[in-house]
């Protein structure tokens, strides 16, 4: 199956200089990664996959930006959907550094073990069409990021929060002077098309291996005390009620954490998951077509819950 790599229009000025860029990942408004803009120089928060490069540079033309005039690239987790594009982004801007969790360096070093994980659990023909090919990044050229380091880009600092739960490596950036939380996958996923008047439709999606609810709840609440104006997750929209949000958020999380414990078996909690989370759509909303459209992320929160589940109970037996 061929993969459509054409560039496409996809960036939004979501708050002053600052641009999400629609990484054209499995469909539109599915991955977002943003550019933050000021006085002239600039930094990418995300990469999309190795397919979503060329939009990348397409809309940093679009910003009348020079591919030098990058300093930092950082991928929020080494997740492929956010990070797959890193190395040949780090090829093509020759002035920019790539800060990502400490946690995270080796695997953009090395990509094998990352891509290894990944082919077993979506499969080769999956990654082949998706996600390859990763290309490493120059270990000189990487910086690791610890919480509360400040990040500058021309006058503008981003502070870096360390965000657990979705992935013991994830990070995000708040952008104080514009109260904006760049929050990559530590917000949840919204889904388009299912929001109920202005309150988008959030769901956790966490995929294996390091999914941690307890971890995930105390990123929410972390959140909730830096009380940002909005919050702008990977997975779109853009939060304008960022408190309500996280509280839905985290009914859903702690639901899906109750079904993992009481299921019989991996196929049980898949039919609670999908018909816990259709119970949680707005009325008239058509449950079929939300299974089609969001099945590959129903089916990766279901294996991320249990493995988790599993982990929890080698813990408890050793």
């Amino acid at each position: 199956m061929s993969r459509n790599t054409t560039p496409t229009a996809a960036a939004t000025e979501i708050a002053p200089g600052l641009i999400r860029i629609d990484t054209g990942y499995l469909r539109p408004a599915h991955t977002a990664c943003y550019l933050v803009i000021d006085q002239g120089r600039a930094a990418l928060v995300d990469t999309g996959v190795v397919h979503s490069v060329a939009v990348i540079l397409e809309a940093l033309a679009a910003s009348g930006l020079d591919r030098s005039a990058v300093d930092w690239v950082i991928p929020t987790h080494v997740h492929l959907d956010h990070a797959g594009g890193a190395g040949p982004l780090m090829q093509a801007l020759p002035a920019a550094r790539l800060g990502v969790h400490p946690s995270g360096v080796d695997h953009l070093v090395d990509p094998g073990r990352l891509e290894a994980g990944v082919r077993a659990l979506y499969g080769d023909a999956f990654f082949d069409r998706e996600y390859a090919p990763l290309v490493p990044v120059d270990p000189t050229r990487i910086v690791a990021l610890e919480d509360g380091a400040m990040v500058a880009t021309g006058a503008r600092q981003l502070q870096v929060i360390h965000t657990p739960g979705h992935a013991w490596h994830h990070l995000s950036l708040l952008d104080a002077d514009r109260s904006v939380f760049i929050a990559g996958d530590a917000f949840g996923a919204g889904y388009p098309g299912y929001a109920e008047g202005a309150a988008p439709f959030l769901v956790p999606v966490v995929p294996p291996p390091q999914f941690d609810p307890d971890a995930y709840r105390q990123t929410l609440e972390r959140i909730r005390d830096i009380d940002p104006r909005y919050v702008a997750p990977a997975h779109f929209p853009l939060i304008e009620a960022p408190r309500a949000a996280a509280d839905r958020l985290q009914t859903l999380l702690d639901a899906a954490v109750d079904w993992t414990l009481e299921c019989d078996s991996l196929d049980d909690l898949q039919r609670r998951l999908v018909s816990g989370w259709a119970e949680a759509l707005p009325a008239g909303a058509d449950r079929a077509a939300f299974e089609r459209d969001f099945g590959l992320d129903l089916w990766l929160t279901v294996e991320g819950l249990w493995h988790w589940r599993r982990k929890k109970a080698r813990r408890a037996s050793g």
